[in-house]
């Protein structure tokens, strides 16, 4: 695992854990960044990215934004399905 600072990945490494893991997802609240590992559940907490990072990961073409989820002020991206 690439680690860029205690408890925290960087988004080569996050991209590459939401690839492997399609149910997961990049969630963003108040600045915080996190990668859950169930995008359905966006309370649990796999990795962790500083702003900067998570700003590079969340850009990826690979990733895109889902409107509308259940947690008010929190965003949510999910792996792209590739067709």
């Amino acid at each position: 695992m690439s680690i860029d600072a205690p408890g925290k990945v960087n988004a080569e490494y996050a991209i590459e854990y939401l690839q492997e893991h399609p149910e997961a997802g990049l969630c963003c609240e108040d600045r915080h960044w996190w990668i859950t590992p169930n995008a359905n559940e966006t309370d649990q907490r796999a990795l962790f990215l500083d702003e900067i990072e998570a700003e590079r990961l969340k850009d990826d073409p690979r990733l895109r934004f889902v409107s509308g989820i259940a947690h008010s002020g929190r965003s949510l991206w999910i792996v792209r399905r590739m067709t």
